[in-house]
């Protein structure tokens, strides 16, 4: 024979159902706190809906976690995507930065091939004129040397004009001497001012190379907080969009959970005793 529950069960079909295993999870489980009142339920009707209930709660759990997983596939993605692009601003510093260095290496080399030639062309230079003031200080005094002193002067006389060419060699010698002074005076003066002019030069490589890294830096800085930036930008993302599937979730579930409660509470509804009057009791005596 036929129950009136046993009824209900048949009549009862939903996918979040399995008799068999409604009757297992209700022994189970036998305490039932929410906020649907199972009171209006009979027996049977409470094993349905917790099960039914546990049922629902399962599967918008797996929806729940696969929004999770998304949000967190979209979080590690995007953090990967930022490590990368750092990783690639900072490959692309350390490129500047060696080029920088190699240019800046090129020019204080070029500028110190260009200091060396013109020293170098200083002291040729200097040289050929000490030589050209020694050639003419000897052809002066080959000069004196050749004009013959007079015979039959007198000793004095022969002494005095000896004296007179010896004074006259000694002045070239020292006429030349202090022209040949003059020559390195200048030719130190030249060759300081060459070398005070490539160290300037190289002074302001150095400097510019410097402010060029710091330019460079500060660029990389800047995309750097701009990575960081899209990063937190794109994970808020991320947190609302999950946030927003969480709530949808859990209003298409709240709709689910009332559905099936009514449903159950509609064909499994708890059935009232009637008392019997005072009257009926009476007559019966």
């Amino acid at each position: 024979m036929m129950t009136d529950n046993t009824a209900n069960l048949q009549h009862y079909a939903s996918p979040y159902y399995d008799p068999v295993k409604a009757h297992e999870y209700y022994m189970q489980n036998r305490e039932l706190k929410e906020r649907r009142s199972v009171r209006k339920l009979s027996d049977e009707g409470k094993k349905v809906w917790s099960y039914t209930r546990n049922e629902i709660k399962a599967e918008k759990k797996t929806k729940v976690e696969a929004e999770q997983e998304i949000k967190k596939q979209r979080t590690d993605e995007f953090r990967s995507n930022a490590k990368a692009m750092r990783e690639r601003i900072s490959s692309r510093l350390k490129d500047l930065n060696e080029a920088l260095s190699q240019r800046a290496s090129s020019k204080k080399k070029a500028i110190d091939e260009r200091k060396k030639s013109d020293l170098d062309e200083i002291t040729a230079e200097t040289e050929k004129k000490k030589q050209r003031v020694e050639a003419k200080k000897e052809s002066e005094i080959e000069k004196l040397m050749s004009v013959p002193i007079p015979e039959g002067l007198s000793k004095a006389e022969k002494s005095k004009r000896i004296a007179e060419r010896n004074e006259k060699i000694a002045k070239l010698r020292s006429d030349a001497k202090s022209e040949k002074d003059k020559l390195s005076d200048r030719s130190n003066s030249d060759k300081g001012d060459v070398r005070n002019t490539a160290t300037n030069k190289k002074q302001r490589v150095t400097e510019d190379t410097k402010a060029e890294r710091s330019s460079n830096s500060s660029n990389a800085s800047a995309e750097r907080q701009q990575v960081s930036n899209d990063l937190k930008t794109a994970i808020a993302a991320a947190r609302e969009a999950y946030k927003a599937a969480k709530e949808s979730i859990d209003q298409t579930y709240e709709e689910i959970y009332q559905r099936e409660f009514d449903r159950i509470a509609a064909e499994m509804p708890k059935v009232s005793k009637r008392k019997k009057s005072k009257k009926k009791s009476s007559k019966k005596k």
